[in-house]
């Protein structure tokens, strides 16, 4: 078996069919743990926003996070796994080929991360080689190789998080988001526990370690965290004190360095919130925050020489407790998954000014935790 930090630099040829030029609509997957727990597909019309009719792709799954491979037809979802002659729920992450004609998962590759408790949230680096995943309740993240074809091997390089913070939230580490950096070899891990935006190393197929970290304000609890696609510059959302930092990122040094931070909220908001995901559009020229409480998105400009941002919009998001939302790969629309209305709702990308505009259409689904497009 491969060193990992070898199989991390595996350039994987394009799938041929994966991309279908002649498709109009393309396949979104939802989570939805629920009841029944089971992972959805319909299809998404990119220019009325409109959604195709909803079916379970995949049945008896516990997820909460999706992720697509960069170059295969493959999805890969955290899941709590039971073992045999075990007590409690443990980490795990299931891999599905996508059916592409019908929009059905058959699951084809399973794993333990390794951790005793459910996993949170996913990431696949670019050369899709290699999962990150992080637990929220757990004892930290973990990166786990993949094989050629995408089906997931059975080593796992661990690390375990360690402090913090103020509030009660932040009695221990609690690893919320995961995001590699552009060369595949580095996960950047939010630690909603102890304020920290850790930056892992993965140096073999058995060491992931903590090359340096970032640390928020106390009791700003980072949640997620995403790179902009020049690679340069992090975002990290933070849930309880309801900002969004921008940070830069040295990959010689694999170090961060705080450029600002900027509130979530509009100044005269004095209800409870909490915000939940940050996405960057695919032209690098906005950023986009969620809002649970105040239940809105905000829209930034990127200044494309400093990184900065610049208020655009607050858009609401038409239901209640956006814990998830996504952008389309072509960057046309925007969805706003609203957990607790139980509702999924688009919006059209204005690709100038990156202001957001309700199509009209919404999907009606239990308990929507996350969105995956497949192009």
């Amino acid at each position: 078996m491969k060193a990992l930090a070898a199989s991390l630099l595996v350039v994987l040829p394009l799938f041929a069919t994966f991309v279908d030029a002649t498709r109009a609509d393309p396949w979104l997957f939802i989570a939805s743990p629920d009841n029944p727990k089971v992972i959805y597909s319909c299809t998404l019309n990119l220019k009325s926003g409109a959604f195709g009719g909803m079916q379970i792709a995949a049945e008896g799954v516990h997820s909460e996070f999706l992720v697509v491979h960069p170059k295969l037809p493959i999805l890969y979802a955290i899941t709590n796994e039971t073992k045999p002659g075990k007590d409690g729920v443990f980490g795990g992450v299931r891999a599905y080929k996508i059916e592409r004609a019908t929009g059905k998962l058959a699951e084809f590759s399973r794993a333990f991360t390794g951790d005793s408790v459910g996993a949170t949230h996913i990431g696949v680096n670019a050369a899709g080689t290699t999962l990150g995943v992080c637990h929220y309740h757990g004892r930290g993240s973990c990166v786990m190789p993949l094989n050629a074809d995408g089906s997931i091997q059975d080593m796992v390089a661990e690390y375990a998080h360690e402090g913090r913070s103020l509030t009660d939230r932040q009695d221990r580490p609690h690893p919320h988001g995961v995001a590699f950096d552009p060369s595949g070899t580095v996960l950047c891990v939010a630690d909603l526990g102890n304020d920290h935006v850790e930056v892992l190393h993965a140096k073999s197929a058995s060491q992931l370690v903590r090359a340096s970290f970032w640390t928020a304000k106390t009791g700003a609890g980072p949640r997620h965290v995403t790179f902009h696609p020049n690679g340069k510059w992090l975002y990290s959302i933070n849930e309880l004190d309801n900002t969004l930092a921008v940070l830069s990122y040295d990959p010689s040094h694999r170090t961060l360095q705080e450029i600002e931070v900027l509130p979530t909220l509009p100044e005269d908001f004095r209800g409870p919130n909490t915000t939940s995901e940050v996405v960057v559009h695919p032209n690098g020229q906005f950023v986009y925050a969620a809002n649970r409480g105040h239940n809105s998105t905000v829209v930034f400009r990127v200044d494309p020489s400093s990184g900065r941002l610049k208020f655009v919009q607050h858009e609401p998001t038409q239901g209640d407790h956006p814990r998830a939302t996504g952008m389309d790969p072509t960057g046309v629309i925007y969805l706003a998954a609203n957990q607790d209305s139980h509702r999924i709702v688009s919006f059209r990308v204005d690709g100038t000014t990156g202001r957001l505009t309700p199509t009209g259409h919404r999907l009606e689904v239990a308990k929507p935790m996350s969105v995956a497009f497949v192009p």
